[in-house]
């Protein structure tokens, strides 16, 4: 049976041709979220990568990223890199920040700080760390930055130049320390480190504009410990800097008195850092010859850069205390000798710097060393007990006709210093001291001391004698001579007894004369172990150790 049939009709089926009203809403919501991420990405600011030691402090989607105390930016992630040498931060920052962003862009971190320089970042105890932005000056930009360790001392745009300090002993600068010229302070050290390849300390210094121009080509730098004192044949001096440079140290430069100030340097040139004022005022020269002296007494007091005089004139200075060969034993040595390295300067002789300044010192050299010429120790400060090389002239020496070498170097004669031959001649005194028969004289003494009371005793009865004799009347009848020479007589016996003064002279004398020889005897038997104690203090004994309670 057909239905269609039926019906007397058949349907029929066709598409419809337009769109249902329900398919708006999705599309809608399409358009909506692309135009949302539209906006997100056109108000989102640029993406940075930052290198940092180690993320103390930093929190992922926490810790800001802030110039002049106005957020630019959120850390986004925090991460270890492979090597687990670092860490790695994703920042996003702020819209129209990419002005901020150039290669010379500085970033740190600002958090609590106790240095030298004082205690810094204490309002990031309650609000957190954060980032510092320092924007760049350059014209090409960055995405990624390596996180400074400290603060920047000097701003990019900051005007100044900056120097390299080299020194391979003055140590104690860090960064941030002051650097001053004459007590004001006019830059400060950026970096503190130890050249391993080179051996030796590097700082580098930032001197602030108009500052700059201070700095010459001659001048000097060294470490200001913020007091000395100095000790000279006028007295002894105390000199202070400022508060700053007491508690801080830190470096001072100036041109030594007298030099020309030199041409004006750049940024990047080098000098060399010096202990103090006095050894950076020390000229520097170009032309010098080293020799060797040899010394059979003791060079104790002798130090490294102690001064090389010529009648008060240094010429020189000591290079190296003792100075050994290789694989040398000194007390295998004979005779038993210390060997001495020196070095000697023409400029300092003759002002002149040269070559040929130099070989005319070594042709005098050796012809005054014929004429008697010798090196000798002598005391340079009796309070310190520091010791000098002294050139001078010997001509009870024998005759050198050659110098001889030791260890590649040129050999000079030496001769005893006058320490050592005042030491030979307090020997020598001590020896006469005690070999004066001390005890015999003292036994004669007592002997004769005896012999004067018995003889006394005598004259006492003798006189009793005379007295009683004087009193007769037989001795009155007697002529007048004989009895005043019977009465002078009894008053030169009464001179000789013990109530008379000659007599108690006479003890005292003796007794007097007892007491020195005592005395003397501690101080000969200390001049005899240590015969330098007639000028310097003899060595202090050990202090007395309490004993436990029984």
């Amino acid at each position: 049976m057909k239905i269609g049939s039926s019906f007397g009709s058949q349907a029929q089926l066709r598409a419809i041709r337009h769109l249902s009203p329900i398919w708006l809403v999705p599309i809608i919501a399409a358009l909506v979220g692309l135009w949302l991420l539209y906006v997100s990405f056109t108000n989102q600011g640029p993406l940075i990568t930052l290198y940092i030691k180690d993320a103390d402090g930093i929190v992922a989607g926490k810790t800001m990223i802030k110039a002049l105390s106005v957020d630019v930016g959120t850390v986004q992630t925090v991460k270890m890199s492979k090597d687990l040498s670092h860490v790695i931060l994703t920042a996003r920052m702020a819209v129209d920040t990419e002005e901020m962003l150039k290669q010379d862009s500085q970033f740190w971190v600002v958090k609590p700080r106790v240095g030298r320089q004082g205690i810094s970042g204490l309002g990031t105890l309650l609000s957190g760390a954060y980032i510092e932005l320092l924007p760049g000056k350059a014209d090409k930009a960055a995405d990624s930055y390596k996180v400074l360790d400290e603060p920047p001392l000097a701003r990019a745009e900051e005007q100044g130049i900056k120097v390299m300090l080299y020194s391979e002993k003055n140590r104690g600068l860090v960064a941030s320390d002051p650097v001053i010229y004459r007590g004001f302070t006019v830059g400060r050290v950026e970096k503190a480190s130890f050249s391993i390849e080179h051996r030796r300390l590097e700082y580098q210094l930032f001197i602030h504009a108009p500052y700059d121009a201070l700095v010459t080509s001659n001048v000097r730098f060294w470490t200001n410990n913020g007091m000395r004192v100095s000790a000279s044949s006028e007295g002894i001096s105390l000199e202070t800097g400022t508060l700053e440079s007491l508690l801080r140290g830190g470096v001072t430069f100036d041109v030594p008195e007298g030099w020309p100030l030199g041409r004006k340097v750049k940024s990047g040139e080098v000098f060399n850092l010096y202990a103090d004022e006095e050894s950076s005022r020390t000229q520097e020269f170009n032309f010098h010859q080293d020799y060797v002296l040899k010394f059979g007494e003791s060079i104790r007091g002798l130090n490294i850069g102690a001064p090389v005089e010529f009648l008060g004139v240094r010429v020189g200075s000591v290079l190296q205390v003792p100075f050994m060969q290789e694989d040398q034993v000194l007390m295998e040595q004979a005779p038993r000798e210390v060997a001495v390295l020196i070095r000697l300067e023409p400029g300092r002789i003759n002002g002149i710097d040269s070559e040929a300044a130099l070989q005319r010192m070594v042709q005098v050299l050796r012809a005054e060393v014929r004429r008697g010429l010798r090196a000798s120790l002598r005391t340079g400060n009796l309070l310190t007990g520091g010791m000098v090389v002294e050139l001078a002239y010997h001509p009870d020496q024998p005759q050198a006709r050659s110098l001889g070498t030791f260890n590649g170097y040129p050999l000079l004669p030496t001769a005893k210093g006058g320490l050592y031959n005042l030491e030979q001649q307090s020997l020598a005194v001590l020896k006469k001291i005690n070999d004066l028969p001390v005890e015999q004289t003292l036994t004669k003494l007592d002997e004769l001391l005896s012999q004067s009371s018995q003889s006394v005793a005598a004259i006492g009865q003798l006189s009793q004698t005379l007295n009683r004799l004087a009193g007769q009347p037989a001795t009155q009848q007697l002529p007048d001579e004989t009895l005043k020479a019977m009465q002078q007589l009894q008053q030169t016996l009464a001179g000789f007894s013990a109530e008379a003064p000659a007599y108690q002279q006479l003890n005292q004398t003796i007794d007097n004369l007892n007491r020195l020889l005592n005395e003397l005897k501690p101080v000969a038997r200390t001049l005899s172990e240590q015969p330098n104690a007639l000028i310097f203090s003899p060595n202090p004994g050990q202090d007395p150790q309490p004993r436990r309670a029984q």
